[in-house]
């Protein structure tokens, strides 16, 4: 710590007001000897460690949350969001925040302080340009906020947020401003410092501390239960040292489970109660789920498989990433952005690598986004960590299904401007004919916009010319007919020339009757005259 004093000069003196706490609350009880529990036995963070399930949900939380990565995220003008990956930041989240440490190591100890002390501070050394250099831990038992009297301009007196630290050189008090320090707090009433769950648990982690130890004494002493012997005469000091020394080797240690035999009419008398009548396995047991539950950690990551399915266990696990990581993720994510972080800026942690299942529904789930058009190959490639496909071999190319249409194309149909029918469904022609190929659906599709063009034109003249009539409907009707033999492979020359005549044929037709025609019925009109058209070149051109 002597880095905080003499590279950034921090203040460093002793307090003249006595009564202006520098430790945890936790760490004060505990010097004072006040932090037994009503089990009888002294509990504080370290002696909780010591606890089997608690060093678990410690340890299970603080390692799945630190090994996510962190990116740090620019958001861009157009709402869109890149990874910044030539942020300043971005290396001391992600991969080495001080140089004694690796990104992992700092957020698994900056965790286990949060679960354990409810509060975790880190000091944020910075350059003379006021950039962050290093992100150095600062011992939470050793370390708290603290509310500085001062006088204002006025003169009257206020009090500053200061961050006290004892981790010192020398031990005295050092005092950081707030904005150097990143303080990731545990629930608490007063927004200053986080409550120590052992410590405001301490009666739960007292009982399995006193369980415990009753266990290892038990057994210890060859899992006996103690008792009285009774002589029917009197024992002399030598007589009574020599029995208590040869009870103690019989009953503890190797010796354990010898049998002991009684001489001189003695007897044996159990006092004690046994530890099933005890009910001690469902304490032990009942303790452990307790625990569990204060850290919101399921049972099966503590690898109690009792009453798991593989469904269960699916869904718990899923609760636990909605419900015990991501409320401290937010909480680190927050200070981070508050502290480190200005502007478009910001980090948030990648939960993506929780959601991948076994390998097939992986692929499985690929596909599926594949063929929807939301990924393309180099996405899937990227998601499986592998080199991704030149863009000359479609590597981001995207896929569309063929039976999605856009909304407006549905608008459209709703207002009365429907297309043709699937003739692979039977679709009956304007002879009565039907045409079982499902190209005449594609093909009057696509020109159905410019007949429908064509017949709005014709209809909205004032006076109706059968000549611009014509002029309007034969090159629509020409496209269509070099579409149909396109369609059907139909490249002779003499065949071409037959399209054109025809083309002209069936312009005259549909222009002769256009006087007919209704303004109202436009839609209406184009999609049946691209229909008959459509039928005719078929029966002239391919037969």
């Amino acid at each position: 710590m002597g880095l905080l004093t003499r590279s950034l000069g921090i203040q460093n003196f002793t307090l003249e007001d006595p009564a202006q706490p520098l430790l945890p609350y936790s760490a004060l009880i505990e010097s004072l000897g006040m932090g037994r529990s009503d089990a009888g036995v002294m509990v504080n963070e370290k002696q909780a460690l010591r606890i089997t399930t608690a060093y678990a949900c410690i340890m299970i939380i603080s390692s799945d949350l630190a090994a996510l990565p962190l990116p740090v995220l620019q958001r861009l003008p157009d709402g869109t969001v890149r990874e910044a990956t030539e942020h300043p930041i971005y290396d001391l989240l992600q991969n080495e925040p001080n140089w004694n440490m690796s990104s992992i190591v700092f957020r698994a100890a900056m965790l286990a302080c949060v679960l354990g002390w409810g509060n975790s501070y880190s000091f944020i050394q910075r350059d003379g340009a006021n950039r962050t250099r290093q992100l150095i831990p600062l011992p939470s038992e050793r370390t708290s906020p603290v509310l500085l009297p001062y006088k204002d301009a006025q003169g009257l007196t206020k009090r500053k947020l200061m961050y006290a630290t004892t981790a010192t050189e020398n031990g005295l008090a050092q005092y950081i401003d707030p904005d150097n320090v990143l303080h990731i707090p545990a629930l608490c009433f007063d927004g200053y410092v986080g409550m120590s769950p052992i410590q405001t648990c301490k009666n739960a982690f007292g009982i399995a501390i006193a369980s415990e130890k009753f266990a290892a004494q038990l057994f210890g002493n060859g899992a006996k239960a103690s008792g009285v012997l009774s002589h029917p005469g009197q024992l002399g000091t030598e007589a009574l040292e020599n029995l208590k020394k040869s009870i103690r080797e019989v009953i503890t240690g190797e010796n354990a489970l010898r049998p002991l035999v009684l001489e001189e009419g003695m007897t044996w008398n159990q006092l004690t109660i046994n530890p099933n009548d005890a009910q001690f396995l469902e304490t032990r047991k009942f303790q452990r789920e307790e625990i569990a539950a204060l850290y919101r950690v399921p049972m099966h990551l503590l690898q109690s498989l009792e009453r798991a399915t593989n469904n269960n266990i699916e869904h718990q696990s899923l609760d636990y990433i909605r419900y015990c990581l991501r409320p401290w993720a937010v909480r680190i994510e927050q200070e981070i952005n508050r502290k480190l972080l200005s502007g478009p800026y910001f980090c948030e942690h990648d939960f993506n690598a929780f959601q991948r299942g076994d390998y097939a529904s992986q692929v499985q789930g690929m596909m599926q986004l594949r063929l929807g058009g939301v990924f393309n190959a180099n996405d899937c490639f990227k998601q499986l960590r592998m080199n991704p496909i030149p863009d000359d071999e479609g590597g981001n190319v995207r896929f569309a299904p063929p039976n999605v249409v856009p909304l407006t194309q549905l608008v459209e149909e709703a207002a009365g401007d429907k297309p043709v029918q699937d003739p692979e469904t039977s679709t009956d022609t304007a002879e009565g004919e039907t045409i079982t190929d499902g190209r005449q659906y594609r093909i009057v599709n696509a020109f159905r916009r410019l007949f429908r063009d064509a017949v709005g034109r014709i209809t909205h003249r004032q006076k109706r010319d059968e000549m611009f009539a014509y002029r309007a409907l034969q090159p629509a009707i020409a496209a269509m007919a070099e579409s149909v033999m396109a369609f059907f492979y139909v490249p002779d020359e003499e065949m071409k020339k037959s399209a054109e005549v025809e083309s002209s044929r069936i312009a005259k037709e549909l222009a002769a009757t256009s006087a007919q025609w209704s303004a109202d019925q436009a839609a209406t009109i184009a999609t049946i005259i691209a229909n008959q058209a459509y039928t005719a070149l078929y029966r002239a051109l391919i037969g």
